[in-house]
């Protein structure tokens, strides 16, 4: 009973749902050619919505987003989970980043980096090895400049980013987005591109 107890206190819990998807069709689908490494996590599909004018992007992996790479010592390692994601928000190709006509990036405005940060464990502290996950939203200039906006993790902001097994939710505010009504999305998954639009 005692190993089964120790177990349920140190084991992740696993975040809320943040928004109800339903049969919504996913705005960008990775196929296996434009996955990255095999040794990393890899973003199979990219849901977006506009909810009370929040924007909430879905990313679901090819794993469960808390699964880490160990050391012989048992010690997590992290970087395991990576996700870029831009955002054209008037999807102007005129306006913010200017990577040149070929590339899908030019127009964006935002820039949101998904992570996960592994938090060895703390005898002192009785503290058991974690996995944090994270997520830092970038505004863009034209020549690739990023300020930082906003930056959260799922201990801290439950409400604002939430992984559940081999997806992860995160809402962004309106004012930190200042999105229009469709921006257009554009996903680096490896050496891919990939665009999509938020529907309405």
């Amino acid at each position: 009973m005692l190993p089964w107890l120790v177990l349920a206190l140190v084991a992740p819990a696993e975040g809320r749902p943040l928004f109800y998807w339903g049969a919504r069709a996913p705005a960008i689908t990775v196929e296996d050619a434009a996955r990255g490494p095999a040794t990393e996590a890899r973003v199979l599909e990219v849901h977006a919505a506009s909810d009370k004018g929040d924007l909430v992007v879905r990313f679901s992996f090819d794993r469960p987003v808390r699964e880490t790479l160990r050391l012989p010592n048992g010690t997590p390692v992290s970087g395991r989970l990576k996700a870029v994601l831009y955002f054209d928000v008037d999807d102007d190709k005129a306006t913010g980043l200017a990577q040149g006509p070929f590339d899908l990036r030019t127009g964006s405005e935002r820039r949101l980096e998904i992570g996960t940060v592994a938090m060895g464990a703390d005898e002192e502290e009785e503290r058991a090895a974690s996995v944090v996950v994270s997520a830092t939203l970038h505004t863009l200039s034209s020549e690739g400049r990023r300020r930082t906006l906003w930056r959260a993790d799922d201990e801290n902001e439950p409400a604002r980013i939430s992984a559940h097994g081999d997806w992860l939710e995160v809402r962004i505010a309106e004012e930190l987005l200042g999105a229009g009504s469709s921006p257009r999305l554009i996903l680096a998954s490896g050496d891919t591109l990939l665009t999509g639009h938020v529907a309405r």
